[in-house]
């Protein structure tokens, strides 16, 4: 099963935009609606369920929108979206900004370069504090400069431009327990963008696929907050940490290689998977260190549409086993209807010769799509396998997202939604409404939850 993250796009850059020069954000609500009621499986399940609420949802953003400016009309596109509570459903933009307006941004950056001599960021409980992303450093900061409308904002502290140093790189408020705002691109183009600490903290998620890790000052080294490693705690036990499905499977695979005799040793091995917003499947090699059995994939639904054959259709193949073939045949003879969606053979794996008895996958709420396929995966071929930690975050029901552009060249806009369920008994028991509930929840007022989950493997 190939699951993919709302944020893994970066081939959306290669797509060929429909050319419109300027729009309104009502003609991109209306497009969108009509892409969504086309496309959306879960909307087709669910139809006759929130039909009514649906139509007033409708009703409410169609004066809503209508009142947008088109500079904040994705976080008015969400808001709508929301409504389904679906994190593979989202609306995202890339501007394509002319010369004329990226240098006015430019401008009203360079106008509002703050003194790093000056910054003094606040305590760890919120979003406060340094962070890198492997390439420069920032510090977020309350903000007080009367020209900037926004509660918090990150300061470039050190880059190798240091031309940027001080300047702003994103400005955000927090609402609802969540922060959203404007993120500026290295050009300076302006982006609507939401960001959510997890892990304790420790990683802060931005919209784009971006990850930031925190730095304990600003003098401490930067590193790669994406990056996997393993290490050892004890004679018994390894630690692997995985921040995030959305890098290249072959530097994925290294860090396997590389630590082949932790594993083949250890007896215990704990997987750190906390704050992981998912990616593509790039797992399964891990699963071979405590592979025991063949894990069955549910067949779900999708429904049959223009956008839908096309999608499908790229992943199609000429083996005989090829699960796409059939759903294009099926939908192109059953438009506008529910049909049966990919059907995947078992999983199953070489297992590798090692002497691991226990495995404890560490959870929390950042973890969503392949993060949440790689614990059921995980749990599938293997009984050694427990959860430990938080709820995930419960966007797995609805998978492999679909961008569609919504014919906003200048802003950018394109709508990302899920084309098949997980499977077939999908809203009843699915997991978008809790989360993956771990096998035993670990509370928010433990620090160190690798000691915690160590203490527990050495009593059981």
């Amino acid at each position: 099963m190939k699951i993919y993250l709302q944020i893994a796009i970066a081939t959306l850059f290669s797509t060929t935009l429909i050319a419109q020069n300027e729009c309104t954000c009502d003609q991109v609500f209306d497009k969108m609606i009509e892409k969504l009621e086309a496309n959306y499986i879960a909307y087709h399940i669910t139809k006759n369920e929130i039909s009514s609420a649906y139509e007033m949802q409708k009703q409410k953003y169609n004066t809503l929108i209508k009142n947008a400016p088109i500079s904040d009309c994705v976080k008015t596109l969400q808001g709508f979206l929301d409504f389904f509570k679906d994190g593979h459903l989202f609306v995202v933009e890339f501007p394509k900004f002319p010369e004329e307006d990226l240098v006015k941004h430019k401008t009203f950056i360079k106008e509002n370069v703050i003194d790093i001599k000056n910054i003094s960021p606040g305590n760890k409980k919120s979003i406060e504090g340094y962070w890198t992303d492997g390439e420069s450093k920032f510090a977020i900061i309350k903000n007080n400069n009367d020209q900037i409308r926004s509660e918090y904002i990150a300061i470039i502290v050190e880059t190798e431009d240091k031309a940027k140093i001080g300047e702003i790189k994103f400005a955000v408020n927090l609402n609802h327990y969540k922060w959203d705002g404007t993120y500026y691109t290295n050009d300076y183009t302006p982006r609507y963008v939401k960001i959510t600490p997890y892990k304790d903290n420790a990683l802060l998620s931005i919209w784009g696929g971006i990850l930031w890790g925190r730095l304990d000052s600003k003098d401490a080294a930067m590193y790669n907050p994406t990056s996997p490693n393993i290490k050892s705690i004890d004679k018994q036990t390894i630690v692997m940490t995985i921040p995030s499905f959305l890098i290249e499977k072959k530097d994925f695979d290294k860090v396997l290689n590389d630590n082949e005799t932790l594993f083949e040793n250890a007896e215990n091995l704990i997987i750190d998977i906390r704050g992981n917003n998912g990616g593509n499947g790039i797992y399964f090699n891990l699963l071979k260190y405590y592979y025991e059995k063949p894990a069955l994939s549910g067949r779900g639904w999708a429904i049959s549409s223009d956008d839908n054959i096309a999608y499908f259709q790229r992943f199609e193949s000429n083996n005989s086993n090829d699960p796409y073939a059939p759903v294009v045949a099926e939908m192109k003879e059953n438009k506008g209807k529910i049909v049966k969606g990919p059907i995947f053979q078992p999983l199953e794996l070489e297992a590798k010769k090692t002497n691991i008895k226990k495995v404890v996958i560490l959870t929390d709420r950042g973890n969503m799509s392949a993060a949440e396929t790689f614990i059921l995966y995980s749990k599938g071929v293997s009984d050694k396998v427990i959860t430990m930690g938080e709820h995930t975050g419960g966007v797995v029901d609805y998978n492999n997202v679909n961008m569609i552009p919504l014919n906003c060249e200048k802003q950018g806009i394109y709508f990302g939604y899920p084309t098949y369920t997980l499977h077939d008994k999908i809203p009843q028991e699915g997991y978008n409404k809790t989360g993956i509930i771990p096998d035993i929840r670990i509370k928010n007022n433990v620090k160190d939850k690798i000691a915690f989950v160590k203490k527990y493997l050495e009593k059981h």
